[in-house]
């Protein structure tokens, strides 16, 4: 069978989503033939890239994405779709969506559903398995999955190619999905199967060859690497209130401790150096929401198997009370150059009434004393406009990021995702309207809710001002609160004469290990020992038919991506005639 995966990414997010790799490794394991429908690189909107609204708040410093090829190609995307349609002559039609993007996805599914109305139609990913009622009843919709689904796709995909829709009753008892009854126009009946957790520990790796190799490419510290995002651990052990995980593991009927599972470390191993060689990659940054650095012993297992067969500088996502210092020397030794840690709220009232993250602030304190002891980057993870939070919690948040001081601080408004139980909360006091949920991308500019202590503007110029507060000294923090609201023409001229100026001085006189002051990608000393990584990439190349990419494409847009690619190069090797020559795609 020919399967077509819809991936409805409108603010370039660069990061290649793990979950449609395992499901294409599995299908393609199985002898179905995948290929993915990738917005990425589609302008679909006049919403700012995700890297490009994180820069106008002083929270990354990007590279020159237009000389990387990063650029979002003015094509009619729903023509695009079509073609795509057309050339492949898919079986089945699946999409994949969170909330802030399922609206986009869903006018997707529907133009779909509308020009092919013979094709099956399957809608999956976080929204579908915390909310499947809500999206079962789209018309442009026959089945929903939920959960880890890689295993039952499969075995639907079988009995779809062996039956074909004539035999659609035979998938109604298939794991994992809702399914509409043949009659379901007449009936209303859906067919709602329990969800199961895969067994990770010996599994298929995730297919990242069907991603667009520019989806490799990402910043860190004002550089660029060829980068993968890979995993380890799924799923967590912790309630979080503005998290979706304890809705997960109830869909799947676990508990939480049956639900955080870890692959073998061998297979991970092996895994990780085939990613390396197969896609060139120098930096690995691992997404598990628990890294598991409360293991030594684990670790002690991992590490050394890490450093002999993959040797590659990587990151992680740390939970403040799940660090030991032990296996945290263990992990730099192997390479741990970067680490990020949910900081989320500095207000201790907040952190227990409202998300119910039960940690301290010397929890937090603690782990970046550790990154600046080993001389590594170290990124916190940070929201304000939390349901009842005041603006002296969000003082609380700059303070305890002020004394942490990472290298760098992400920034995020409080989104009321469906199915996180934070969101009941939001409802029940007014913040939201119960039918709100198709926030289409605009939580990461402004907050979502109406709440009375504190306005969506004062968020806003909060947000914009977060980063000053945070680095600039005391004396300066009555000038940054004149500034926070850049209606007039006195607080432009303070941001842009005054304030950014230091800003930016403070900023390149950050320590050695600050990527934009080396001519080299990577730099640092530990230990002692100087340790260069070479991080003289060879650009990606594409060509018409790669998967990811192939409606992407055209001749003009291939020579244009080619020169630029060619003036990268330049700058990356001068000199070196043959390297600059090498890549003729």
């Amino acid at each position: 069978m020919n399967i077509l995966m819809i991936y409805p990414n409108k603010v370039m997010v660069t990061r290649a989503p793990l979950g449609i790799g395992y499901l294409a490794a599995y299908l393609k394991n199985a002898g179905h033939k995948f290929r993915l429908f990738d917005t990425t690189f589609v302008r679909c909107g006049k919403i700012p890239s995700d890297d490009a609204l994180r820069e106008k708040n002083l929270q990354v410093v990007n590279p020159d994405f237009e000389k990387l090829g990063l650029v979002e190609k003015d094509i009619d995307v729903f023509e695009a779709l079509e073609d795509e349609i057309d050339a492949f002559n898919p079986d089945v039609v699946c999409i994949s969506t969170v909330d802030p993007n399922h609206q986009f996805g869903m006018e997707l599914l529907k133009h779909c559903k509308q020009k092919y109305p013979h094709i099956p139609t399957i809608a999956g990913g976080a929204l579908a398995t915390l909310v499947p009622e809500d999206i079962i009843v789209e018309d442009c919709v026959d089945i929903v999955g939920r959960g880890e689904a890689e295993e039952y796709l499969v075995e639907l995909c079988n009995l779809l190619e062996k039956h074909g829709i004539e035999g659609w009753d035979k998938l109604y008892n298939v794991g994992n999905f809702w399914i509409k009854d043949k009659d379901y126009k007449e009936n209303g009946i859906v067919h709602k199967n329990a969800v199961g957790l895969p067994d990770i520990s010996k599994g298929l790796s995730p297919d990242l060859s069907i991603f667009d190799p520019r989806h490799f490419l990402r910043p860190l510290g004002g550089r660029m690497y060829n980068m993968a995002t890979v995993i380890w651990t799924r799923g967590c052990v912790f309630r979080c209130s503005y998290c979706a995980n304890e809705t997960f593991y109830k869909a799947a009927n676990s508990t939480a401790g049956k639900y955080y599972r870890k692959k073998d470390v061998k297979l991970l191993v092996k895994e990780l150096a085939e990613f390396k060689e197969k896609y060139n990659l120098n930096f690995l940054m691992f997404v598990d929401d628990i890294f598991p650095l409360h293991e030594p012993q684990l670790m002690a297992e991992f590490f050394p198997l890490y450093k002999e067969h993959v040797g590659l500088p990587f990151s992680v996502n740390l939970q403040p009370r799940l660090v030991r210092e032990d296996a945290f020397a263990m992990a730099v030794d192997a390479g741990m150059r970067n680490i990020c840690c949910g900081v989320e709220s500095g207000s201790s009232r907040v952190r227990r009434k409202v998300l119910k993250r039960n940690y301290r602030d010397e929890h937090v304190a603690d782990v970046f004393k550790l990154a600046h002891k080993h001389k590594i980057r170290c990124s916190s993870f940070n929201i304000i406009g939390l349901p009842d939070e005041e603006r002296e919690d969000i003082f609380d948040t700059i303070n305890l990021n002020r004394k942490a001081n990472p290298t760098s601080a992400t920034v995020t408004f409080f989104h009321p995702y469906r199915g996180a139980p934070l969101r009941k909360l939001c409802i029940e006091r007014g913040y939201i309207d119960v039918s709100q949920g198709k926030h289409e991308d605009v939580y990461r500019s402004d907050s979502q809710l109406n709440m009375p202590q504190i306005t969506k503007q004062e968020l806003k110029n909060l947000m914009q001002s977060f980063q000053l507060y945070m680095k600039l000294p005391e004396e300066y923090h009555k000038l940054i609160e004149m500034q926070e609201d850049q209606s007039s023409f006195e607080a432009k001229k303070i941001r842009e004469e005054i304030l950014l100026p230091l800003y930016n001085k403070i900023q390149d006189e950050q320590s050695q290990w600050d990527f934009r002051k080396k001519d080299e990608w990577w730099k640092s000393e530990i230990s002692g020992r100087d340790e260069v990584i070479n991080a003289k990439i060879k650009l990606p190349g594409t060509k018409p038919g790669d998967a990811g990419y192939f409606p992407l494409h055209d001749a003009k847009s291939d020579a244009l991506l080619h020169a630029a690619k060619r003036d990268f190069k330049h700058e990356l090797y001068p000199g070196n005639v043959s390297m600059i020559e090498e890549d003729k795609s």
